[in-house]
């Protein structure tokens, strides 16, 4: 019966929508909308998870991953150089790499009126092939939790 709740309780939170909020217990590292389309990013996590969901805003996710981090996941911290405080979660489903990056401007930060410095995004990787895709998020949607 535990194992019946679990699976329910899972398939409830991936069926949310892309801008439903975190699962208990995690953090916003990235969320924004996607330049140029109608879809959405949200990538949360704790000391030891990311999960990572993907698709049109307001409606179900096309991708979701749950990956614990060293099987999976991990994070490229800011090297603390730079007119820029970025930092990337990577994410392996099979041969393709998620890799998403959020950060700030700390000029663009500082100045009055848009941009208010914060930027993210995603890049694709594919095993063999290199990048395949970089989407980035459209300013004034993007939420980082540095």
């Amino acid at each position: 019966m535990r194992t019946v709740c679990a699976g329910l309780a899972v398939l409830g939170l991936w069926a949310a929508p892309v801008r439903a909020g975190c699962p208990a217990g995690q953090e916003v590292f990235l969320r924004c909308d996607i330049d140029g389309g109608g879809k959405a990013v949200e990538l949360c996590h704790d000391e030891r998870r990311l999960s990572y969901r993907f698709g049109p805003k307001g409606g179900a996710p096309e991708l979701a991953l749950s990956l614990r981090f060293g099987e999976g996941a991990d994070h490229e911290p800011w090297p603390g150089i730079g007119r820029t405080i970025w930092e990337a979660m990577r994410l392996r489903n099979n041969d393709v790499v998620y890799e998403v990056y959020a950060g700030i401007d700390k000029i663009d930060a500082v100045e009055p009126g848009p941009p208010d410095g914060l930027f993210g995004g995603i890049v694709v990787h594919r095993d063999g092939m290199g990048e395949i895709a970089h989407l980035r998020c459209r300013a004034g949607t993007v939420e980082y939790g540095y």
